[in-house]
């Protein structure tokens, strides 16, 4: 069986977890220490499980929330991650986890070199993986040590605007505005993500929000949204240099996934001095019937 590690254990994980871009596809990596780190230092309140193949010489880590933990948020539940630095481990990490792969499962940002070997797993579980179910994303990494100062920014309309984290009671406002958003579940999730971790909205003179990002509790920014009567003035840019500052100065490496359909997301991080490669790239998984905010 796969080793579930302890919070002792968990931490001496964490502290071996040397964050380099350098390779450009250290994402797995950054997701895990953020997680790992959240986790330990209550950010993350509710019960997680992190397996390795072995220890301590781990090669191989898949960690989840406890689903039957209550005060987990829906939206974590039935979500799984992996990193592994060594192909035998992670087989044998997906053959020994205590993890029902029959569930319905969420995967997310899976590097597509291990595809082969998780397909070959899951057949043998009597798993189907079609490829409609497989959602590949570019990941851009924002290299810089430091960002441009904001006071250089301009905005096409001029007007006067003030940015400052997103404020808990405009959680919902956010939810709607995503995909997967406008529902309980969600608007519980995000209010956790924009009380607990870094964000950035701007919003006019008036206090009303206008074009907003944040940062999820794996280290990822994500659901960057300008509402659409505001678009095209500049604001997301704004917020995304101020959420990229606030990220430096706290030490975390900012990165996130852009999904393949969406180039005006890919040419505006492109702007921000975003990178990225074919090495860097990552895929989301839905298994068994999964659907995103359900509560299966």
């Amino acid at each position: 069986m796969a080793r579930i590690l302890s919070r002792s254990e968990l931490r001496q994980l964490a502290d071996s977890l040397v964050l380099d871009w350098s390779d450009m596809a250290s994402h797995t990596k950054a997701m895990l220490h953020c997680t790992a780190r959240h986790y330990l230092d209550g950010k993350i309140p509710w019960e997680m499980t992190f397996e390795v193949d072995r220890w301590p010489d781990y090669t191989a880590v898949l960690w989840r929330s406890n689903k039957n933990d209550s005060s987990a948020p829906t939206f974590t539940k039935n979500y799984i991650s992996l990193h592994w630095t060594n192909d035998g481990g992670l087989k044998q990490l997906l053959i020994s986890t205590s993890l029902d792969w029959t569930k319905p499962l969420f995967i997310r940002g899976f590097p597509p070199k291990g595809l082969s070997i998780l397909r070959e797993h899951l057949e043998k579980q009597g798993v189907p993986c079609p490829s409609e179910h497989i959602h590949p994303c570019d990941i851009g990494y924002y290299l810089h040590k430091t960002c441009p100062s904001l006071e250089s920014m301009t905005t096409t309309d001029n007007k006067k605007v003030t940015i400052a984290p997103v404020k808990p009671e405009h959680s919902r406002l956010v939810s709607k505005s995503w995909k997967f958003g406008g529902t309980p579940a969600a608007d519980e999730y995000l209010h956790y993500l924009v009380s607990t971790f870094p964000s950035a909205c701007v919003y006019d003179q008036d206090g009303n929000p206008l074009s907003w990002i944040l940062m999820d509790n794996s280290g990822i920014q994500v659901l960057g949204y300008t509402l659409p009567d505001h678009r095209g003035k500049g604001y997301y840019q704004l917020a995304s240099r101020h959420l990229i500052s606030v990220c430096l100065e706290k030490g975390y490496l900012p990165f996130g996934f852009i999904e393949d359909y969406n180039e005006h997301s890919r040419n505006i991080h492109r702007k921000l001095g975003y990178t990225w490669t074919e090495a860097g790239r990552c895929i989301y998984l839905t298994l068994n019937g999964f659907v995103i905010g359900s509560r299966l």
